[in-house]
């Protein structure tokens, strides 16, 4: 029975691995709007029930992908202040933030995600009300998305002074609430 689980696991790995394979080729040659179901579906060389069976849509295809590289770009202690202040380190990762039609979704689950931790911590250090402070953060994951694609998402002596200067900006800010 045990055999039966790892083999199934396995399998399922497999068809992931293949699915988010034929989404990263389909993103690079035509953006997110032109990927459909069928089109990654005859890539991935899977029937769309095996898509069905692993995914709603295109879009939770998308969320999974983005919760996958947020979770493998950066270590749990340091994800929730820095999600947005990196280069992504695959090319296949840096399609997200460089395709139009696919950014506002990483930065809606940077949103998502680490705002538990960081909303609280804006209120504790500038007073401000969860509202307040809710949106003091989504100010700070777009901005900062906002000056990386500015910056080409490329990492350089630039990209890394700015930054620096966004965190310096971010922590004076609270400070001066």
């Amino acid at each position: 029975m045990v055999d039966q689980a790892k083999r199934e696991d396995r399998r399922t790995r497999y068809t992931k691995q293949v699915i988010h394979e034929a989404f990263f080729a389909l993103l690079g040659e035509g953006g997110f709007d032109k990927i459909t179901v069928t089109g990654l579906c005859r890539r991935a060389d899977i029937n769309r029930g095996t898509f069905y069976l692993h995914y709603v849509d295109k879009f939770a295809l998308l969320d999974e992908v983005i919760d996958e590289m947020l979770d493998e770009e950066l270590p749990e202690e340091e994800r929730a202040l820095t999600m947005c202040q990196r280069v992504p380190v695959r090319d296949d990762y840096r399609l997200l933030y460089t395709t139009p039609e696919t950014l506002p979704h990483v930065s809606s689950r940077i949103i998502e995600r680490a705002g538990a931790a960081v909303i609280p911590e804006i209120m504790e250090r500038s007073g401000a009300d969860e509202v307040t402070a809710r949106l003091l953060f989504i100010y700070a994951v777009s901005g900062n998305l906002a000056v990386n694609s500015a910056l080409g998402w490329k990492r350089s002596t630039r990209f890394n002074e700015m930054q620096a200067m966004i965190r310096r900006f971010y922590e004076n800010g609270l400070s001066s609430l």
